[in-house]
């Protein structure tokens, strides 16, 4: 469907701005012969921040062992997704679903903010409108539909270290308005 075209386009174009170390590069983006888009990225080999939360004794920890604390190794992760943030944010970009599943972890300790496809580009000083994101780390404005910028994804780093401290996200409930 087109909408899905224009979303991934959408991605493309932003993730394809941000050229940092820990923001997988977007090499191509092209349409196809029958007009469908085409984004080349980085291939990454790892695994979800996320999934390695759920189990602690998953293997793919190994590769993050050492000298490291569970904690010291959870406040590395944080602070470069947060470098990650804060180059995005000098470019006029916000990513508005920052979460542990959207942190991809290597086996040489790499760490890439991915899943820029609801992430917004906006002018200094300006806030733009809109809901979307994952409702269990939502920010209040987001949950309101008011404005966002930069704030906004502060607070969902916020809500990233919440849940890797607490083991559970920031907002809970037994539905989606409970959540909200």
């Amino acid at each position: 469907p087109k909408h899905l075209s224009d979303a991934l386009i959408h991605e493309g174009v932003i993730t394809g701005k941000l050229e940092h170390p820990g923001i997988v590069p977007v090499h191509s983006l092209a349409l196809d012969q029958a007009g469908r888009p085409v984004v080349v990225m980085k291939r990454i080999e790892g695994v979800e921040w996320g999934e390695l939360l759920k189990h602690p004794e998953h293997a793919a920890w190994s590769d993050w062992l050492g000298e490291v604390t569970a904690e010291n190794r959870a406040e590395e992760i944080l602070m470069r997704v947060s470098e990650a943030v804060h180059f995005a944010h000098s470019r006029g970009i916000i990513h508005r679903d920052l979460k542990p599943e959207n942190v991809m972890l290597g086996r040489f300790r790499e760490v890439y903010l991915v899943d820029w496809g609801i992430a917004l580009q906006i002018e200094p000083g300006q806030a733009t409108l809109g809901l979307a994101g994952t409702p269990a780390c939502m920010a209040p404005e987001m949950v309101r539909g008011g404005p966002v910028d930069s704030r906004t994804d502060v607070y969902l780093l916020g809500a990233t270290l919440h849940h890797v401290l607490v083991g559970s996200y920031r907002h809970a409930g037994e539905s989606i308005s409970d959540v909200l």
